[in-house]
């Protein structure tokens, strides 16, 4: 099975890229592929046509969104697998004094319905989604968390990949 997986440099997808190994291609910014950029998601699609899975994990924005439609029109029809990453913030409501976060709830929330929207054809289109992940990024932004707080990115990758 041949995996896509974008957001692979660093946190969960860095961590599917080094637990799928060669059966991985991956695609970031910081690679030359942003999801928000049209352009580049026709690079992406146009490259993984031999991939079975392709993990859409890169946050950014509504690009994860706009990357599982264009990536959905072309695999409709075929028997492959589409994984959308969510988060838990669309399972809440926010508390008053994490308003910041209603940008991000807003993203996440669209792509959860994105996938609802596109059950029944051949290709699988599903959501995970988990809270917090003790990715670098988050670890440093919440010091005071503790094991407690979240799931490790071994953990994170065992959801994804069931």
């Amino acid at each position: 099975m041949k995996y896509a997986i974008t957001g692979h440099t660093k946190g969960i997808g860095q961590g599917l890229c080094q637990r799928l190994g060669s059966n991985a291609i991956g695609f970031s910014r910081s690679t030359g592929y942003d999801i928000n950029n049209k352009e580049d998601r026709k690079r992406i699609i146009s490259q993984i046509r031999d991939c079975d899975v392709f993990i859409n994990n890169a946050s950014s924005g509504f690009g994860q969104v706009l990357m599982l439609i264009d990536l959905f029109k072309e695999w409709k029809d075929s028997n492959k697998t589409i994984i959308n990453i969510g988060s838990r913030i669309t399972e809440i409501k926010l508390p008053e004094d994490r308003l910041e976060l209603l940008e991000y709830q807003s993203e996440k929330l669209a792509l959860k319905q994105m996938v609802n929207q596109l059950q029944g054809y051949d290709c699988q289109v599903s959501y995970k989604w988990f809270a917090y992940v003790g990715t670098e990024r988050i670890l440093k932004k919440y010091p005071h968390f503790t094991s407690n707080d979240y799931i490790t990115v071994q953990q994170a990758i065992e959801i994804i990949l069931s």
